[in-house]
C-alpha cells in the first residue's frame, strides 16, 4: 500500500511539472502551476490527473528493493577498500541510484509518454499497449524505451548519493537513548533511578548517567 500510495503521489507532482516544463513555443505548454490545475481539470477531467499512473506503481517496490539491496552490496565490496566510512556510504549511494535508474528508466518512459497524451483519461491507449508501441517504433534502446538513460543515471545516482551519504553520517552522531520505556507506569517505576545513554560518534561511543523524572 505505502508503494502504492507514493506512486500515486509522485505522480501528479511529476504530471504537472512535465506540463509546466515544456518548451514555451508548445502550444500546449501551460504558464504556471495553477494554470495547469485549471486546465487539465477543465480539458481532461478529474482523471487527467492520473495519467501515466500504472507506471511509477509497477516500478516502485522493484526500485526500492534493487535500492536497498544494491546499496548493501556495494557497500560490502567497498569494505576491501581503504575508504573513510563517510566516503563509503557516498559511494556506495552512488552506486545503487546508477542500478537503480536501469530498472527505472523504462517505466518513466512510457509514464511520459501517457503524460504527454493530451486525450482524456479513457482514450489513452493503456500502459502495455504503449509500451509495444514504443519497442515496436523505436525499439528497446536509447532512442527508445530507454530514452533520457543518461539523465536517469544522473537523477538517482546524484541523490541516493546524497541520501545514504548523509543519512547514515549523521545517524552515526545523533545520541542513541537506551530509555525506550514511554507507558507511565514504567516511568513511575524508574522514577529516581540513574539510567545510562549510549551515544556513538564516528568510531567512538561514548555514554552518560542520568536521573529519571
Amino acid at each position: 500500500m505505502n508503494s502504492i500510495h507514493s506512486g500515486v503521489k509522485q505522480n501528479i507532482i511529476d504530471l504537472l511539472r512535465f506540463q509546466i516544463q515544456r518548451c514555451t513555443t508548445d502550444p500546449n505548454s501551460y504558464k504556471s502551476l495553477g494554470d495547469s490545475f485549471r486546465m487539465i481539470f477543465c480539458t481532461e477531467g478529474l482523471f487527467g490527473f492520473y495519467k501515466g499512473i500504472l507506471p511509477p506503481i509497477l516500478a516502485e517496490t522493484p526500485k526500492r528493493a534493487v535500492k536497498f539491496f544494491t546499496f548493501e552490496q556495494y557497500k560490502k565490496l567497498l569494505g576491501y577498500v581503504s575508504l573513510s566510512p563517510a566516503l563509503t556510504f557516498a559511494v556506495a549511494g552512488l552506486g545503487s541510484g546508477l542500478t537503480e535508474a536501469i530498472v527505472v528508466n523504462p517505466f518513466e518512459v512510457v509514464k511520459v509518454g501517457l503524460q504527454a497524451n493530451r486525450n482524456r483519461f479513457t482514450e489513452q491507449p493503456s500502459t502495455m499497449s504503449y509500451a509495444r508501441h514504443i519497442i515496436k517504433k523505436e525499439g528497446l534502446g536509447l532512442g527508445g524505451l530507454n530514452k533520457g538513460f543518461t539523465a536517469t543515471l544522473g537523477r538517482h545516482g546524484v541523490f541516493n548519493m546524497v541520501y545514504f551519504g548523509f543519512y547514515f553520517n549523521v545517524k552515526n552522531i545523533i545520541p542513541v537513548n537506551k530509555y525506550c520505556s514511554h507507558t507511565r507506569k514504567d516511568r513511575e517505576h524508574l522514577k529516581g533511578h540513574r539510567m545510562c545513554a549510549v551515544y556513538r560518534i564516528g568510531e567512538n561511543t561514548k555514554s552518560f548517567t542520568y536521573t529519571c523524572f
